[in-house]
């Protein structure tokens, strides 16, 4: 394989991490937009999702 064709495999693997990251990134938006409105509080899920209190607030539309 020459390192042309090594770069090409290298950045479609890539850009098809970057598509699942957002969509996982999405999902766990909705997840945690669901949990909130169940009566989870902000820290608590952002805690249980590994993500800062911040990026909750952003995802609840508070930011």
């Amino acid at each position: 394989m020459t390192a042309a064709q090594d770069l090409t495999r290298v950045g479609r693997r890539y850009a098809k991490a970057l598509i699942t990251s957002e969509a996982l990134r999405l999902e766990l938006a909705d997840a945690t937009r669901s949990a909130v409105a169940a009566g989870t509080n902000e820290s608590e899920a952002a805690r249980l999702a590994a993500v800062d209190r911040m990026a909750v607030r952003k995802w609840l539309g508070k930011r």
